[in-house]
């Protein structure tokens, strides 16, 4: 049984999220109004630029990366999760 066929038994349709989906698109924003290019954010949170498009995407996310991204953004690493 998948998490998410508990989570659906459990809970009413609209409380469904995927937080893979939240931090992706809570990302994609933040970077976007940073102004930095992916080769300034990859050098500010010393992270690969591929790594800075998994997070964008959602994709591998891990706590390191999160955090110095925020970091290099200027933010709280909580913004993503919002």
């Amino acid at each position: 049984m998948k998490m998410k066929d508990v989570f659906r038994d459990n809970f009413s349709e609209l409380q469904e999220f995927d937080l893979q989906d939240v931090v992706s698109e809570n990302v994609k924003r933040c970077v976007a109004q940073s102004g930095y290019t992916a080769e300034e954010i990859s050098y500010r949170a010393n992270l690969s630029v591929a790594t800075i498009n998994r997070l964008k995407a959602g994709q591998n996310l891990s706590i390191h990366g999160i955090c110095a991204l925020a970091e290099a953004l200027g933010k709280d690493w909580r913004v993503f999760f919002a």
